[in-house]
């Protein structure tokens, strides 16, 4: 008879072979012999994510933080889920949970300031991507996602300076704003 860690470790390896459907199999039987594992609900969310199965994914994770709610990468990968549906606050909670577990992850805030864009805080974006340059410089989406916050702000002397840089870390649409800026 196959243990959880059996089932695991072969949707895993399905996982690894872009086998989603079957992974999340697996991973749904190991969850019949551990139900209360954290871990396994995440790595079956993450299956239905790329399995474009969006609301099984949102739910895994759910049950996972339920189960463990410092578990950050599932907060993390809820947040973007519940950004991609437009629920930014909720989104917003969650970043704020996965960054209290985690304040030394650069793409926590560099997430959390594109949501708090979304919801029109153009100057808490600003922060939070500059936290995010600070673990990573050059974090070329964290630059140029800066500089449009900038730009709402009025502040073009800022907006170029990021674009130049995301530019220069190979974000191409930073070229098209400092085109238009020049303009």
């Amino acid at each position: 008879m196959k243990t959880a860690e059996g089932f695991i470790a072969d949707g895993d390896l399905k996982f690894e072979s872009n086998e989603f459907e079957g992974a999340v199999n697996d991973y749904t039987s190991a969850l019949k012999l551990d139900p209360n594992n954290p871990d396994i609900l995440y790595n079956r969310g993450i299956a239905a994510f790329f399995e474009k199965n969006i609301s099984a994914a949102f739910e895994d994770f759910s049950a996972a933080i339920s189960i463990n709610p410092k578990h950050e990468d599932a907060l993390f990968n809820r947040a973007r889920i519940s950004a991609m549906l437009g629920s930014f606050e909720k989104s917003l909670e969650d970043y704020d949970r996965a960054i209290e577990i985690n304040a030394e992850d650069g793409e926590l805030f560099t997430n959390r300031g594109a949501v708090k864009f979304q919801l029109k805080d153009s100057r808490g974006a600003i922060a939070d991507f500059s936290m995010a340059l600070n673990f990573n410089p050059a974090d070329g989406k964290a630059l140029f996602n800066r500089g449009i916050a900038y730009l709402q702000l009025h502040d073009s002397a800022n907006a170029m300076h990021d674009f130049t840089l995301a530019y220069q870390n190979g974000v191409v649409a930073a070229k098209e704003m400092l085109i238009s800026l020049q303009n």
